[in-house]
């Protein structure tokens, strides 16, 4: 399977909405702003605002394409330039889950963050109870840093999450 991180931009709003309103409920359990996105124009408008962010060196978005398809995304986050660490995040349309995607995506991010960007750390953040999410993680060997008590704020309710860590010199 080819996977391809693709800087994501206003013209991928269509591909990547497809993914989420197939895939709404899958991703919402989680992620919840896929509820607020109905349509492609919310897609495109909030594509414009990672594409100023890209500019501004605060977050980088990538659509993942495997084959062909775009299935998905991923970013790095949070960028602290300073202190030469940002966050990572990342979603898959359900039918894309199990396929190794994810698992090969992160690789290609983590390159660009420890090559290009020159980070020293990368975090993943992931609610307790999301198993697959934790077990991105846990393959990709980012060290389990600690759980951080009612961190999010997810459908009214607050959960613990499992912050995790890869250092430059781990990858």
């Amino acid at each position: 399977m080819t996977i391809e991180l693709l800087p994501a931009r206003p013209k991928l709003a269509a591909e990547l909405y497809a993914v989420v309103a197939g895939s709404r409920d899958y991703i919402n359990k989680w992620l919840p702003w896929a509820e607020d996105t109905q349509s492609v124009a919310d897609e495109e408008h909030f594509l414009q605002h990672m594409e100023e962010q890209a500019v501004a060196r605060k977050t980088y978005m990538f659509a993942i394409r495997a084959d062909g398809t775009v299935v998905g995304a991923i970013d790095l986050h949070n960028i602290d330039a300073a202190n030469h660490h940002a966050e990572m995040g990342y979603f898959l349309g359900e039918e894309a889950t199990g396929k190794g995607i994810i698992h090969q995506a992160l690789g290609q991010i983590e390159r660009f963050g420890f090559g290009e960007l020159a980070l020293n750390k990368i975090t993943i953040l992931a609610a307790t109870a999301n198993q697959p999410s934790r077990h991105v993680a846990e393959r990709a060997h980012y060290h389990l840093d600690g759980i951080l008590r009612a961190e999010l704020l997810l459908h009214n309710k607050y959960i613990d999450c499992a912050v995790y860590s890869k250092l430059a010199t781990e990858a």
